[in-house]
């Protein structure tokens, strides 16, 4: 089954288990509600959401506020188009665990852990997230170390009976990330893998303590240089929601066309390199022909190829070239549009795709994945449609979403993709576009806000913190590829090869940066 979706499915929101969580809710900001609740309420809330069905729990983190520690849980009301921000204060060094009820915060709990030093209550292990084992005591965090030695607590790593593990990284080759794949076997098939990303965690969340909103740009943008515009949207947008900017509707759209820009290299490049782990030579370079040629046109239209620098607080920060979009966009779409074209009509090709990593729908809606790895596994999401803001709300977005799970209906999810982001970057640039910054109207009493984005992995949030100095006190990023790593071992156990595993990361096209923020 496949099909491009414009209307948000599912229920009507409002069942009596989301109202009777949000009753004390209070509106935060626009399409954001912010209840607070008793830590030990935590577990019966978590629960009402879950059984709910119309509550996605889309992040879980910690942040001090007037010297306590404050657990949020982000929770997306799609079917209503808001946000909900669920929050308990913690005393001690534990806490219920919202992981016994939604598995998708998992995790967050470990990384909440690790960075904050306080776990969840029942002893359960937890996994390494982003310290490294040799650096348990010493290593920078948001908050403080664990009490007890974190090596006894982590969950064990072996491998027993007749299986081995082919260790595969963390260095791989020039220009690639620091990752670990355990690839457990006994033979040729896959029986496990185990997943090590905290090879080179930067603390960006932490450098942004103290500094100003527009100095953090910079660093946000770095967070996931892949996603540098869908970020920072996320993020500009949670500081105009502070200081009531009123960004024009010309400017969005700007942001709009950089943001789906961003899209279509992407896109491209996962093309290429899933041409690349199948084989075919020919149709990587094609598509990486494609390729360069959206990042010509990034630098021609943007001033730089990955979009570097556009987006700023409270707008652009100069204008996008229309000329060079109208001309170039054409050329690069039909380039790729040929390659795909050709690829998905060679059987060779599609015989590695077809049930290849596998990610069943039940799987990706437990673990709450986002983006084309989500919507080809039935998970029919998509905040430009779901979560509108300027320009998108009120316009047709036409969400691709398959079924089957598979590489080849993650590979399908995004050629649609690529055609949709050319028709509304067409769309938008005949609207007009604009340039500029606007000015911070007030200052809010309101210090906390929620900013979101559609990356091309799918859905990106930053949770911000201002001081009284309006500097930032605690931000909270969440690229898209922290979700979605989560059910990358799910896709790899799922009756494969060895050979199947370069093939299987391609589709996904997620990043390690944006998981060792």
């Amino acid at each position: 089954m496949s099909g491009l979706a414009t209307d948000v499915p599912g229920q009507t929101a409002g069942s009596a288990a989301v109202r009777e969580v949000l009753a004390s809710a209070r509106p935060a900001q626009r399409d954001v509600k912010v209840a607070r609740f008793d830590v030990d309420d935590l577990q019966h809330v978590v629960h009402s959401l879950a059984v709910s069905g119309e509550a996605r729990l889309a992040d879980l983190f910690a942040a001090f506020e007037d010297g306590a520690l404050i657990l949020r849980a982000v929770y997306g009301l799609d079917g209503e188009g808001s946000y909900a921000v669920i929050e308990w204060p913690v005393e001690g060094e534990e806490y219920p665990s919202p992981s016994d009820i939604a598995s998708a915060a998992f995790v967050e709990e470990c990384e909440i852990y690790e960075q904050f030093g306080v776990r969840p209550r029942g002893g359960k292990p937890l996994n390494r997230v982003v310290v490294p084992p040799h650096m348990s005591h010493s290593f920078p965090r948001l908050g403080s170390a664990p009490a007890h030695d974190a090596g006894g607590i982590h969950a064990a790593h072996f491998v027993a009976g007749e299986a081995i593990e082919f260790p595969f990284g963390p260095v791989w080759g020039a220009g690639q990330e620091s990752l670990y794949l355990g690839l457990v076997t006994s033979g040729e098939e896959l029986v496990d893998l185990y997943l090590l990303q905290w090879h080179k965690h930067r603390g960006i969340e932490r450098r942004l303590q103290g500094l100003d909103p527009a100095r953090s740009l910079f660093f946000v943008e770095r967070a996931e240089g892949l996603s540098a515009v869908a970020n920072s949207w996320a993020f500009a947008q949670a500081v105009e929601s502070i200081t009531a900017a009123d960004v024009p509707a010309e400017v969005q759209r700007t942001r709009a066309v950089a943001l789906e820009l961003e899209r279509l290299y992407n896109h491209a490049a996962a093309m290429a390199a899933i041409a690349q782990a199948t084989g075919l030579s020919v149709g990587q370079a094609q598509a990486e022909i494609a390729l360069e040629q959206f990042l010509r046109l990034n630098l021609a239209a943007g001033g730089h190829r990955y979009l570097f620098g556009l987006l700023a607080i409270g707008g652009v920060s100069r204008p996008l070239d229309t000329v060079a979009i109208s001309e170039q966009l054409p050329v690069a779409r039909d380039e790729l549009r040929r390659v795909s074209d050709a690829l998905m009509t060679t059987n060779s090709f599609l015989d590695r795709l077809e049930a290849c990593g596998v990610v069943t729908p039940e799987a990706a809606g437990r673990l709450g994945v986002v983006g084309p790895v989500a919507r080809a596994s039935g998970q029919n999401l998509d905040c430009r449609r779901d979560h509108p803001v300027v320009p998108y709300a009120g316009r047709r977005i036409g969400v691709p979403v398959r079924q089957a799970g598979d590489v080849l209906s993650r590979t399908q999810v995004m050629i649609d993709e690529v055609e949709e982001s050319a028709r509304l970057v067409a769309e938008l640039v005949g609207e007009g576009l604009g340039a500029g910054v606007a000015e911070a109207a007030s200052s809010s009493a309101t210090r906390t806000a929620l900013g979101w984005c559609e990356s091309s992995r799918g859905e990106a949030l930053a949770w911000l913190a201002l001081d009284e100095r309006g500097r930032v006190s605690r931000a909270r990023l969440r690229p898209a590829s922290v979700r979605n790593w989560r059910v990358f071992d799910d896709a790899a156990r799922s009756r494969n090869v060895f050979t199947d595993i370069p093939i299987i990361e391609a589709s996904f096209w997620l990043t390690v940066a944006g998981s060792a923020r």
